[in-house]
């Protein structure tokens, strides 16, 4: 399966100066416009964290071209965030940057939790290593491992970052950038 987690950049500093309220505003026009992204490509949405999305392509049914998928749905994102800023901006409302990350490997999808509250999720170093690549992406950039890049069955123009350190692992992971205006259609995109 393939994992993909997003945040808006300097959420914390729009988050300050903002009106509650309008601020809510923002985020479910965002949140809506994500889902979309995701579901278009045959995504699930596992979950909303605050300013964070984290989806998977490959889980709970199979898909054979999920690291694909899971590269268009980042594209998606970038794209469909770039014309909500642009009308965004028309009203003077501050505008979201999204840094993506996509990891590929093996997880668990369970339901955990507790018998008064059970959330369908996702476990694993798959899914750790998907948050600290998203903390390596900067505004409209999409980070992916390099278990991801070799599942990809479509050319994307990937620029290599070499090994990174990346927090709670030993050993570096070969990593990826893909700049939102670069990453190619996939599978559900024309």
């Amino acid at each position: 399966m393939t994992v993909l987690m997003s945040d808006i950049r300097s959420y914390s500093t729009i988050a300050e100066h903002a009106d509650p309220s309008q601020l809510a505003g923002q985020l479910n026009t965002h949140r809506a416009a994500m889902n979309k992204a995701i579901l278009g490509e045959g995504g699930t949405v596992m979950q909303f964290v605050g300013d964070a999305v984290m989806a998977v392509f490959g889980a709970p049914f199979p898909q054979d071209d999920h690291a694909d998928r899971a590269v268009a749905a980042a594209a998606a994102m970038h794209e469909l965030q770039a014309g909500i800023n642009a009308h965004w901006a028309v009203d003077d409302l501050p505008a979201f940057g999204l840094g993506l990350g996509l990891s590929t490997g093996q997880a668990a999808a369970a339901l955990l939790g507790s018998a008064e509250r059970l959330e369908y999720t996702l476990v694993g170093d798959t899914v750790n290593l998907c948050q600290r690549l998203q903390q390596l992406a900067g505004k409209g950039e999409t980070v992916l491992s390099e278990a991801t890049l070799r599942a990809l069955t479509m050319p994307v123009g990937a620029e290599p970052l070499g090994a990174q350190l990346v927090k709670g692992r030993a050993t570096p992971v070969v990593v990826y950038k893909i700049a939102a205006q670069t990453a190619a259609a996939g599978p559900g995109m024309s």
